[in-house]
């Protein structure tokens, strides 16, 4: 009896030894490059859900509501605008970071990266410099409306949000 557990013991870690590690190697063959390449969050142009926040920031007042939703829409068009500007520059980053990525996988050489980090460099700043002002004035209005401690949360809530992202 006690061999066959043996057998079935060694059976079993074999069969998980080498199928496991060959699942592991196809699901880690793109590594840090499996995640998509968003130029916007980069930028720090995110959009918020005015239902969510006012979920997460338990607000009953319904004049408070109205006022959080009113400076929500107002900020989101703002990103829309951004979005709408820098439409063009943003797309064409996405395609030449997606084009050195695959050059850099097909050649095993990340020194092409280089080319596309400079580029984020030079872009991404004057974008995100826009996006944070917006988001400056947002935190402004909302601070005078919200209470201390849901202007924590608040500020808890988009530090949260832009990680995710």
């Amino acid at each position: 009896m006690k061999t066959i557990h043996k057998i079935f013991l060694v059976l079993t870690l074999s069969f998980f030894t080498f199928f496991g590690s060959t699942l592991l190697a196809q699901t880690n063959q793109g590594g840090f490059f499996n995640r998509e390449f968003n130029p916007e969050e980069i930028a720090g142009i995110i959009k918020h859900d005015a239902q969510k926040v006012i979920k997460k920031l338990k607000i009953t007042k319904e004049s408070t509501t109205k006022e959080i939703v009113k400076q929500l829409q107002d900020y989101n068009a703002k990103m829309d605008e951004l979005l709408v500007i820098h439409s063009k520059t943003l797309e064409d980053l996405k395609i030449e970071f997606s084009k050195n990525i695959q050059i850099a996988i097909q050649n095993r050489d990340r020194t092409q990266m280089s080319e596309v980090r400079n580029l984020l460099k030079e872009i991404i700043p004057p974008i995100r410099q826009e996006a944070d002002e917006y988001k400056k004035v947002l935190n402004k209005s909302l601070e005078s409306i919200l209470s201390e401690k849901q202007n924590k949360k608040w500020l808890k809530h988009q530090k949260q949000n832009r990680l995710q992202d």
